[in-house]
């Protein structure tokens, strides 16, 4: 697994990765609720790889 990080940092990672997935200013970013934030985050997730899935899925189309 990944090295274990301080919380405070692990805090400011999130909000850097919601602030700049979502282009929204930081400062205004941290009034999100952290629910919210982290609900945002996990949605990202699953859309990029749905489109990972897709991306593979249509290259081994065009390799048959």
């Amino acid at each position: 697994m990944g090295r274990e990080v301080k919380p405070e940092i692990a805090m400011d990672i999130m909000l850097y990765s919601f602030a700049s997935i979502f282009h929204i200013n930081p400062e205004e970013a941290k009034n999100t609720p952290l629910s919210t934030i982290i609900r945002m985050l996990e949605l990202h997730g699953v859309v990029e790889e749905l489109k990972a899935d897709e991306i593979e899925k249509q290259t081994r189309a065009l390799k048959k």
